[in-house]
């Protein structure tokens, strides 16, 4: 059990941290018109064209995940194995977090790109 002790405390902190980054992001909802069938109607809605409080903690996400690749690097070079607590915490933050700040970014692009088709469409063909 000690040696699950940094996965534990990584876990924990993860699902803290993750759930404040999505009720952040999920106030912005408030915001989004939506049509009569529920789809974001893109030509009244324009809070994915400008930065918003989802771009922001992208960023911190970002930078948290570097801060987290560094922290392990740290303790590899100091010599640390995979049952340091360290070594474990750092390691779990790190994919969790780039993983979370990618699909992020793939889906706020995703939504600026059907923005632009929707809102834009005559204008590009």
């Amino acid at each position: 059990m000690t040696t699950m002790i940094g996965w534990i405390i990584s876990t924990i902190f993860a699902a803290v941290l993750g759930t404040v980054f999505a009720v952040i992001i999920g106030t912005m909802n408030k915001k989004v018109v939506r049509n009569s069938k529920g789809d974001i109607d893109f030509e009244k809605s324009s809070i994915y064209f400008y930065w918003t409080r989802w771009d922001t903690v992208m960023v911190i996400a970002a930078v948290y995940t570097f801060l987290c690749i560094t922290g392990l690097l740290v303790f590899l070079l100091r010599g640390d194995t995979i049952n340091s607590p360290f070594i474990q915490f750092f390691m779990h933050q790190t994919f969790v977090f780039a993983l979370i700040t990618f699909i992020w970014f793939i889906t706020k692009l995703a939504y600026v790109y059907k923005g632009i088709k929707e809102r834009w469409s005559d204008e590009l063909y």
